[in-house]
């Protein structure tokens, strides 16, 4: 885990691009620093060397997963002041940090355009990292289907609601869009009823 975690660290912080990173991988990397802080803890007090070995394993881990989580959010952050939706996959906090960016900056974009015209806009301007899905929240694609493999993590709909987390065998009506990789990889299974989606 130790090696996962430094690769995780290395990869965010020598590339420009965001990596990937789950809220299961993130949620066993801290789980791993709490058993090491925890061990320490529990180390014999005359066992000096292994005292040594583990604390400093600890702050290691301590800077790792900050300056990893630091720089994810300094990109986040870049990402959504040239409002692009970034391409690697967020945990569900920094989805939710990100999206609360872009409207925040769309909103101070419209405040300063309002300053320097003496006027507000007739029409609130769209951001551009939203534009290319503003069609698939107005008219949203629905699906029921139902979970050959659990998913661990809640996720983002097109619709913008919370989905999941669901266990296997679980039959959930979630936005086509979501489903589609799903569906390819098996994941999930398409339940039909008696209006047939077509894909």
């Amino acid at each position: 885990m130790y090696d996962m975690i430094s690769a995780a660290w290395k990869a965010e912080t020598e590339k420009e691009e965001l990596q990937d990173l789950r809220d299961k991988q993130l949620e066993r990397m801290t789980e791993y620093l709490s058993k090491v802080r925890f061990e320490l803890t529990e180390t014999a007090a005359g066992n000096q060397l292994q005292a040594d070995l583990l604390s400093q394993e600890a702050l290691n881990l301590e800077f790792m997963l900050n300056d990893l989580l630091m720089v994810r959010m300094n990109k986040i952050v870049k990402a959504a002041l040239a409002q692009k939706r970034p391409n690697a996959e967020l945990t569900f906090s920094e989805e939710m940090f990100y999206r609360h960016l872009v409207r925040g900056i769309d909103g101070h974009l419209e405040s300063v355009n309002e300053s320097l015209t003496g006027m507000p806009l007739s029409k609130p301007k769209q951001p551009r990292a939203e534009a290319e899905s503003s069609d698939a929240y107005d008219e949203v694609e629905y699906i029921i289907v139902k979970f050959v493999n659990p998913i661990e993590d809640a996720f983002l709909g097109m619709d913008e609601a919370t989905y999941g987390p669901f266990k296997k065998q679980d039959l959930a009506r979630i936005p086509l869009a979501n489903a589609r990789q799903w569906l390819k990889d098996g994941t999930v299974v398409r339940v039909v009823t008696g209006n047939e989606v077509h894909l």
